[in-house]
């Protein structure tokens, strides 16, 4: 599997970009009760507020329109509500500055900016992003298994469409999560949160000479949709909770693409289901 878009080529007339946690992957549950909040319950000190603490992780990234945000911009909003509960988190105001302003949300960029400021929130959040990765790294692959029914809309899309991993998570897991699931050779490319954000690599992409109403991006989360929609492109969404039946819709709505007929109201009765499910209001 590529990582460098350097080493893409468009070889079809369809592109399909598709999320990996929560979409493909039935990992969000187990990655952030087992690792991410209590990682940060570990790091920061928490153990007072632990149940407290995990409870308020699960509902600012599994249960909310900021689900499936970069894990960065993730601990910066559960940092503000510690921050204004619990305790005091040093050094925090310089750390959302970053989040803000970097280009790239990942443990490279975060130690380059610690490693200029010294920054007492920014070492912690690093300490606690590479805890993250070794505690992901111990959990068993059998518990982050595909969704049901992946492979064979994989299978299905790869026929008419280049195929292009696109999540904010880190690289290394990811491929090794799709290598072991034997699912990497359905794609061509893997942008993970090393290659920036979503909606800048769905912008790259479409330098490669796709038509926008030819390129689709498959997600789970409000952030997904974000970034379809600034580049211009279609949206489709994988429910959360409900992601099989959303898997064995895919080959309908894959249909309705490739004819060039998903856009309109196809597409806006499928964004109005994913916002019901996630509880978000349609502004």
């Amino acid at each position: 599997m590529k990582e460098n878009i350097k080493e893409f080529r468009k070889m079809r007339d369809f592109l399909i970009c598709i999320d990996s946690d929560g979409c493909v992957m039935d990992t969000m549950d187990v990655k952030h009760m087992r690792c991410f909040g209590p990682c940060l319950v570990y790091e920061w000190d928490l153990g007072e507020y632990r149940d407290e603490i995990i409870r308020l992780w699960r509902k600012v990234n599994l249960l909310s329109a900021s689900r499936g945000i970069n894990r960065f911009q993730g601990l910066a909003r559960v940092l503000e509500n510690i921050h204004e509960n619990y305790i005091c988190v040093d050094g925090l105001e310089e750390y959302l500055r970053w989040v803000e302003s970097a280009q790239e949300l990942s443990d490279k960029s975060l130690e380059e900016a610690f490693e200029k400021t010294g920054n007492s929130c920014m070492k912690k959040a690093l300490d606690w992003s590479r805890l993250v990765n070794q505690s992901m790294a111990m959990v068993s692959d059998t518990k982050k298994p595909p969704f049901e029914g992946t492979e064979d809309a994989l299978r299905l899309a790869r026929e008419q469409a280049d195929i292009v991993i696109l999540t904010a998570a880190n690289r290394q897991e990811i491929n090794k999560e799709w290598e072991v699931f034997e699912l990497a050779q359905y794609t061509d490319l893997l942008m993970a949160q090393e290659s920036g954000k979503k909606e800048d690599c769905l912008k790259r992409l479409l330098e490669e000479g796709y038509e926008k109403d030819h390129v689709m991006m498959v997600g789970d989360s409000p952030t997904d949709l974000v970034a379809a929609q600034a580049a211009g492109v279609l949206f489709y969404p994988i429910l959360a909770y409900q992601e099989r039946e959303s898997w064995e819709s895919f080959p309908d709505a894959l249909e309705h693409f490739t004819k060039g007929e998903y856009g309109g109201s196809y597409q806006e009765e499928r964004i109005r289901e994913f916002q019901e499910n996630l509880h978000i209001e349609n502004k």
